[in-house]
Formats: C-alpha cells, sequence, structure tokens
C-alpha cells in the first residue's frame, strides 16, 4: 500500500498489518470467492445529516481475532464466526457493517479469510486484488498485544443503497487512524466494497477525531 509522503500510518506492527490488508482490495481465483458483479450505487438522496450521526443503541463488544468489536440493536444479529450478518438498512447499521467487515477481512485467519471475503465483500476487481495479497500472508493466530481500539465513526454519505464510513481507531503507540470504507446494499445486507486499486490509500494517520464523530461507547 502506498500511503502519501505527507502522511504516515503509524509505528505499530499490528496497525501496519491492518491498514495492508484493508488497502488491497479482493482474488483473481474467481472461483473460490465467486464473480458475480459489482453494480453502481443508488445515486438516491442521501439521508439527512442528523441521522447520520445518530448512534447505534444498545451498544456491547465481542472479540474477533484479538479485537474488539461492537454488536448493537441495528446489528449484527447473526454471529456465526468469522462471518456477520443481520444489519438494519439504516446509517447506524451500515456504520457497524463497515467495522466488522473491513476488521474480519483484516485478520480471518488462514482458514476463514476466503469465507470472510466471499460473504462480507461486494465481488469485483478490488475483492480479487485483496485476494491475491492476503494469500500472500499467513495469519494463524489472534492479535495478541496492541491490539486497535475502535473510537467510532463518521458517515460522510448514506443513501439506502450505498454508505461512506470513516472509521477511527487508536492504536497502542497513541496514534489514531481513520480509515475510509464504503459499505453497498447487496440482496439483503450490506457489504464492503473494496477500492479497485491496491494502491488507493484508506487509511491514514489523523490527529484528532472530528468533532461529529459517533462515539462507540465502552463500559
Amino acid at each position: 500500500m502506498k500511503v502519501p509522503r505527507t502522511q504516515s500510518i503509524t509505528n505499530d506492527p499490528t496497525v501496519n498489518r491492518l491498514a495492508v490488508l484493508a488497502c488491497c482490495g479482493p482474488i483473481a481465483a474467481t472461483a473460490l470467492l465467486g464473480c458475480d458483479a459489482a453494480t453502481a450505487p443508488s445515486t438516491a438522496t442521501p439521508t439527512a445529516t442528523w441521522a447520520t450521526r445518530t448512534p447505534p443503541t444498545g451498544t456491547y463488544w465481542q472479540r474477533y481475532q484479538g479485537i474488539d468489536l461492537p454488536v448493537t440493536d441495528q446489528g449484527p444479529r447473526r454471529v456465526i464466526d468469522p462471518i456477520v450478518s443481520g444489519f438494519d438498512r439504516n446509517p447506524a447499521g451500515a456504520a457497524v457493517a463497515a467495522i466488522h467487515a473491513s476488521v474480519r477481512m483484516s485478520v480471518a485467519s488462514d482458514r476463514d479469510w476466503a469465507q470472510v471475503g466471499q460473504q462480507m465483500l461486494v465481488a469485483g476487481s478490488g475483492r480479487d486484488q485483496w485476494a491475491i495479497l492476503r494469500a500472500q500472508i499467513s495469519i494463524t493466530e489472534p492479535v495478541r498485544e496492541g491490539a486497535p481500539v475502535i473510537l467510532g465513526y463518521q458517515i460522510t454519505r448514506y443513501t439506502l443503497d450505498a454508505a461512506d464510513v470513516e472509521i477511527y481507531s487508536r492504536h497502542s503507540d497513541d496514534s489514531i487512524t481513520g480509515h475510509r470504507t464504503q459499505v453497498v446494499w447487496r440482496g439483503d445486507g450490506w457489504r464492503l466494497l473494496m477500492p479497485e486499486r491496491p494502491d488507493h490509500a484508506t487509511v491514514a494517520a489523523v490527529t484528532t477525531p472530528p468533532a461529529d464523530m459517533v462515539i462507540l461507547p465502552r463500559p
């Protein structure tokens, strides 16, 4: 992954691994991940700003591969590791879906990553590129130390069919990153759309999260 020279991600090896995988896109092995083509996101009128800033309700946290992920009233309602599903078709549901998909595709084990790619990512050239790069590394254990802490998110665009979600995390070196993601509605749920070009950086260091970030509460 290429990061703009004016920005560095962090010295934290855990987030660097996540960043590389998150920015990759998804497998030329279409037999493994499927070959259904992605369609263009809807141009429907975006939801009012107040709705995109309404936080999810009933939030608690469950750990996946060493990273705590939010479970809310807006989803996921079905958790069969490594796959989760059942997110509401609203801004909060889209944001939580983006968090789960981006983390799970980044840290899924060698045994599980293909299943995550098939069921939680949008099919297409982005997913193919991600899978090619993912096949070149090995993840056999959860993150043991220095796991990132998800702070919250900001939705910059939302329609019934697509949402742009910036996910903010704090890392073991106290750095903060913003991860740009997009989810699209496919069939009966949100799926993560991977960038078509792996060199398009989607994770960057930030000084502080935006003031209007939707904060995900912790106990």
